[in-house]
């Protein structure tokens, strides 16, 4: 799961916990526990498909978070992250997993793959930003990596 060594920024694998923990607050319900793992002046970039957000939103702190998690609660049943690999690219986490998601009113379902780069300040998450697919997450870890 770890791609090379600490990077500066990132306290590992206490980063990657948090990160996990946070998608496992996700996962359960837990929306306390979910912006626990974020930093007061996060800025999330958010995969979430058009019709609860819109594609290529941007949340900032802790009550845009919230305000956006409660926008999903209602408008899908279900919405389900699995983790299937997480590693340190750079300063930044890159994680590779899978969303599941059912509509509450339609019953559309979304099976896809998901992507997420992650970076963290003092323990907290300071920026995220995730896709559906892996692509775009190898992408920008991949810029990462590149820049000077």
């Amino acid at each position: 799961m770890r791609d090379g060594h600490n990077a500066p920024g990132m306290s590992w694998p206490d980063d990657v916990e948090t990160a996990v923990n946070a998608i496992d607050a996700w996962n359960r319900g837990d929306l306390p526990g979910f912006l626990d793992a974020w930093d007061a002046e996060a800025e999330w970039r958010p995969a979430f498909p058009q019709g609860t957000e819109g594609a290529g939103s941007v949340v900032h702190g802790h009550e845009e978070i919230g305000r956006a998690w409660h926008n999903v609660r209602s408008v899908w049943a279900e919405y389900r992250l699995e983790v299937e690999e997480a590693r340190v690219v750079g300063e930044k986490l890159l994680v590779l997993g899978h969303l599941y998601a059912r509509g509450a009113g339609s019953g559309l379902e979304i099976d896809s793959p998901w992507s997420a780069v992650v970076r963290f300040r003092d323990g907290k998450v300071l920026r995220a930003r995730d896709w559906l697919d892996h692509e775009h997450g190898l992408e920008a870890a991949k810029e990462q990596v590149a820049a000077p």
